[in-house]
């Protein structure tokens, strides 16, 4: 059995997964549920690492497409701060409040080895988390320039909250089911599953 709890958001996400031997755990949609749902299962597994994984949504000129990878080096909690009609800005810093979190740690770089050996390409990169999934193409070329990332989901930085404070390693791993600069088009959950299922076939086996 693979070592560690994996977190997933979703049943849609967690389906694909449900028969490999692995520790799966649904903890919801949102920074808020997942947050609360990571600690509680967390902190009863008393586990050293975590995983997270699930679908993202690409934001614009990053050049990645459905079913590329991403791992987080790190979340932004996008929506957090101060927002004016053409900017947010950071609360002071005497409020002692951050809206990033570092996810830089030696079994992210084991994990992208692995996957590498695998045959997989992976893009390692900052990550948003958002309490809304974008369909503004202002705001996903609003958030891609402000932050940098790569890619958007609405856990991650819940999730990373949770193993910060519990001294837990986290290793998020998401695959692009979207492109928000067409955010017309339907998710292609299919194909996101597919690269899922193929990602932790090749962790399973391979982690030691």
């Amino acid at each position: 059995m693979f070592p560690y709890p994996l977190l997933v958001p979703s049943y849609l996400e967690a389906f694909i997964l449900k028969d490999l031997d692995i520790d799966l755990n649904i903890i919801g949609i949102g920074p808020i549920e997942s947050a609360l749902s990571a600690y509680e299962i967390l902190l009863r597994k008393k586990s050293k690492i975590a995983f997270l994984t699930g679908w993202a949504g690409a934001y614009p000129e990053t050049g990645l497409d459905v079913g590329d990878i991403t791992i987080a080096t790190y979340e932004v909690l996008a929506d957090f701060g101060r927002k004016y009609n053409t900017h947010y800005s950071n609360f002071p810093q005497n409020l002692e409040v951050s809206n990033i979190l570092e996810l830089n740690n030696p079994f992210m770089e084991k994990t992208i080895h692995l996957l590498e050996n695998c045959g997989f390409y992976v893009n390692a990169g900052p990550l948003a988390t958002v309490c809304s999934a974008t369909y503004d193409i202002k705001k996903a070329y609003f958030i891609k320039t402000k932050y940098n990332v790569l890619a958007e989901n609405m856990e991650g930085f819940g999730v990373a909250k949770a193993c910060e404070k519990l001294g837990i390693f986290l290793v998020e791993i998401r695959i692009i089911s979207n492109l928000l600069v067409t955010p017309e088009k339907q998710w292609n959950k299919d194909k996101a599953n597919k690269i899922l299922r193929e990602v932790w076939d090749c962790l399973i086996k391979n982690w030691k």
